[in-house]
C-alpha cells in the first residue's frame, strides 16, 4: 500500500479511533470481569442495619419500595423515610405503610437551608434519626429483592468494607431510558476507571452509584457524612471521594440480581436528570467536558462517518477501520449489556446514545452557567464548584 495513502487525514484519523477504541475494549473487559458480586445468600445480620430513604414527590414508587424494604430478611431492621415536603401523595402513602409495618418510621423534611442540596439534606437529617450499625441510603424508586440488605451486609463483613454501592438493575420502559441510562455504565465501566483500584481503595478513581450506598457507622462519621457534600448534586460520586480520601476500604460491586431501579420515565425526565449531574460529575469543569464531548463524537460517531465515506470513495484501509472500530464499539456495549441485565439489541444504540449525551453535555454546562442554575424537582442549585 502507497505511503501517501497511509498518510491520509482519514487515514490517520481513522487509526487513531481505532485504537481508542482498542483501549475501551480492553477496560470493559477487565472492568466487567474483576466487578465484585453479591453473594447468593446470607444469614440475617447480626448488627441492626438502618435502611434511610429520602423521598420528594415519588408517589409512582414509593409503595413499592417501602415494601421491599420493610419485608427484607433481617431480624433487627429499621427503616426510616423523610417526605421531603412532597407536593403529590407521598406523605398519604407513607403514612398508611406506617400502620402495616412496625419497622417503619417517617420523618417530615424541614426547609431546605442555604448551601444544601436537596438529597444530601434529606440524608444528612435521616442519617440523625439512624440508630443502625450500618447505614443504607437507598432511592425511592428503587426495589429491593428478598435478601438483598443481608447479602450485602455479608459482602461488606466479608471483604471489611466501609463504604459499599451497588450497580442496579435499571427498568426502562421509553426509548429515550434505552438510549441513554446505559450512559452510566459506559462511563464508569469502559472508559479510566479501574474496578480492581477502586476496591482496594486507591485515592483515585473512585465511584458509587447513590441509588444504593451503604456505610458502616464509623465509616459515615469519619467522613463527616452528607454535610461534607452538602453543596453537591452527585452526592454518590463525591462520598465516594471522600472514603479515598479518608483511607476507607470501598467497593462498587453488581447488585442487578438483587435491586432494581426506574430512574425516569421519560426522554424530558431522561434528558433533565443526566443534565442535573454531569456537569457537576465533573466539578464544572470544561475542559474536561469537552474531551468527554470529544471521546463520544471519535470513538462512537465518527467512525460511522468515515465508513460511509470510505464505502463511497473505495479507500479499503480507512473501510477496514472504521468497520473494525464499529465492531469494537458494538462489543463494548454488548458486554455492558451482558453484565448488567440489559438488552443485547442496546448496542446497536450507541451512535444514538452518543449524540444524545453530547446534548445533555451542553444542556448541563448551560444550566451550570444559566441564572437559574440546575433544576430538579421544583428546586433550583447555582454551580458551585468543590
Amino acid at each position: 500500500m502507497p505511503l501517501e495513502q497511509l498518510l491520509q487525514p482519514h487515514t490517520i484519523i481513522a487509526a487513531c479511533i481505532a485504537g481508542m477504541a482498542s483501549v475501551f475494549l480492553g477496560f470493559a473487559l477487565i472492568n466487567t470481569r474483576l466487578l465484585g458480586r453479591l453473594p447468593t445468600s446470607a444469614p440475617s445480620p447480626a448488627c441492626r442495619v438502618s435502611v434511610l430513604v429520602p423521598a420528594r414527590n415519588e408517589e409512582r414508587c414509593i409503595e413499592n419500595c417501602v415494601r421491599s424494604i420493610c419485608e427484607q430478611n433481617v431480624d433487627d431492621l429499621e427503616v426510616i423515610v423523610l417526605n421531603d415536603q412532597s407536593e403529590d401523595s407521598t406523605g398519604e402513602i407513607l403514612e398508611r405503610l406506617t400502620l402495616e409495618y412496625s419497622n417503619l418510621k417517617v420523618i417530615n423534611g424541614t426547609p431546605l437551608p442555604a448551601g444544601w442540596v436537596g438529597k444530601s439534606w434529606a440524608c444528612h437529617n435521616l442519617s440523625m434519626h439512624a440508630t443502625g450499625d450500618i447505614l443504607i441510603f437507598t432511592d425511592a424508586d428503587t426495589v429491593h429483592h428478598q435478601g438483598l440488605i443481608a447479602r450485602s451486609v455479608a459482602y461488606m463483613t466479608m471483604h471489611k468494607i466501609d463504604m459499599l454501592s451497588l450497580v442496579p438493575r435499571q427498568i426502562m420502559t421509553s426509548f429515550a431510558e434505552h438510549a441513554v441510562i446505559p450512559i452510566v455504565h459506559m462511563i464508569f465501566f469502559a472508559t479510566w476507571l479501574n474496578i480492581r483500584r477502586v476496591a482496594r481503595n486507591t485515592t483515585t478513581p473512585s465511584a458509587a452509584i447513590g441509588q444504593f450506598i451503604a456505610f458502616t457507622r464509623q465509616a459515615y462519621t469519619t467522613i463527616g457524612g452528607h454535610e461534607r457534600v452538602r453543596y453537591s448534586l452527585v452526592e454518590d460520586v463525591f462520598l465516594a471521594k471522600a472514603a479515598a480520601q479518608d483511607n476507607l476500604r470501598s467497593a462498587l460491586i453488581d447488585g442487578t440480581d438483587g435491586i432494581d431501579c426506574h430512574m425516569y420515565t421519560s426522554a424530558s425526565e431522561v434528558t433533565r436528570g443526566f443534565s442535573k449531574n454531569l456537569f457537576p460529575a465533573m466539578r464544572y469543569n470544561l475542559a474536561q467536558m469537552g474531551a468527554f464531548i470529544v471521546q463520544q463524537i471519535m470513538l462512537y460517531v465518527l467512525p460511522l462517518v468515515l465508513l460511509i465515506e470510505a464505502l463511497l470513495d473505495g479507500s479499503e484501509i480507512v473501510m477496514g477501520l472504521a468497520g473494525y472500530t464499529l465492531l469494537a464499539t458494538l462489543l463494548i456495549r454488548l458486554i455492558i449489556s451482558r453484565s448488567f441485565s440489559l438488552p443485547s439489541w442496546h448496542a446497536f444504540l450507541q451512535p444514538i446514545s452518543a449524540l444524545w449525551c453530547v446534548v445533555i453535555c451542553l444542556n448541563s454546562v448551560r444550566w451550570a452557567y444559566s441564572q437559574s442554575g440546575s433544576q430538579w424537582k421544583g428546586r433550583s442549585y447555582a454551580r458551585k464548584e468543590q
